[in-house]
């Protein structure tokens, strides 16, 4: 007897079946060894896998054509920081103004102009919806994953500081 063929998943069972195996990896970062600085790579590395897993079925990839989107509409907002993050972003160079985009968004450019050492939260902030709506407003998933990892992130990167303020 044989068995039907699975059916395959929608864009919204496969990024909750990645962001299930991106919790369960934060959640044992201690596996990384006692060094503070192997966890914080070790979270950053866990997030970097989810983002190449996920970013295809995004909106961000759609939009863009191939290069990452460009719009920077989810950077009209202060990022969620850490402790250990919001000490490294207090180092660097920042734009002030009232643009309301995030003081390292690069304006002209349209990207991240830290891009290479961005908080954990713009790591994984992507729009699966299949409208622009969510680039401004996180959606649900994102917003249970960082919420039920929120606890075992600041074991490591230390207490939340919430949006950041330069």
């Amino acid at each position: 007897m044989t068995m039907p063929a699975a059916s395959p998943l929608t864009i919204n069972e496969q990024v909750a079946r990645e962001l299930e195996r991106l919790k369960k990896r934060l959640i044992n970062a201690d596996r990384a060894g006692a060094d503070r600085s192997r966890r914080i790579s070790f979270v950053y590395r866990a997030a970097e896998s989810f983002s190449r897993r996920v970013f295809g079925s995004s909106l961000c990839r759609a939009e863009s054509e191939g290069a990452g989107c460009k719009t920077g509409q989810c950077c009209k907002c202060s990022p969620d920081v850490f402790a250990c993050e919001k000490e490294v972003l207090d180092l660097l160079p920042k734009r002030s103004d009232d643009s309301g985009f995030c003081p390292f968004f690069n304006l002209q450019k349209r990207n991240c102009g830290i891009y290479g050492v961005r908080p954990f939260a713009c790591r994984i902030y992507y729009n699966f919806a299949p409208s622009s709506y969510y680039c401004k407003n996180p959606n649900d998933l994102t917003l249970q994953l960082f919420d039920g990892v929120r606890r075992h992130l600041e074991q490591i990167l230390g207490p939340y500081c919430g949006g950041y303020r330069p």
